[in-house]
């Protein structure tokens, strides 16, 4: 008998048995979650930014204090920031809206970037400083 002959083994084919009534998943379905960690990753970090995106509570203002924002970003054509009187379920303020007044408004709504928003939602306004 040679070397190399006596180094091989004689091999079984490999048989999966089940056992007490557990079936595996066939292979090709066994790993086919593994690549969906990035997007749980990605969900992940948004959900961390999102809790520590706090908006601050911005005074209320009047309606006259709201007036004269707005006459002035219209004067200067300036952006306005506003934060809207809403919060979400956790008890946070919604992200402020930003946007251009172009002097148009009723008695109902004022319109940023002809987008109507109602008078009693605005809480606070003011100017974006873009310089």
């Amino acid at each position: 008998m040679d070397l190399k002959t006596k180094n091989q083994r004689k091999r079984t084919d490999k048989v999966f048995v089940d056992y007490n009534d557990y079936r595996d998943r066939a292979f090709g379905l066994k790993w086919g979650t593994a690549f969906a960690i990035d997007e749980l990753n990605k969900v992940i970090t948004d959900n961390k930014e999102n809790d520590q995106n706090v908006i601050i509570e911005l005074s209320q203002m009047n309606r006259k204090e709201i007036d004269d924002v707005l006459q002035l970003a219209f004067i200067k054509s300036k952006k306005v920031t506003i934060q809207l009187n809403m919060i979400d379920e956790h008890g946070h303020y919604y992200n402020n809206l930003v946007g251009n007044f172009r002097g148009f408004a009723d008695l109902e709504y004022l319109y940023i970037d002809d987008k109507p928003i109602k008078w009693g939602l605005v809480r606070n306004i003011s100017i974006v400083d873009s310089d």
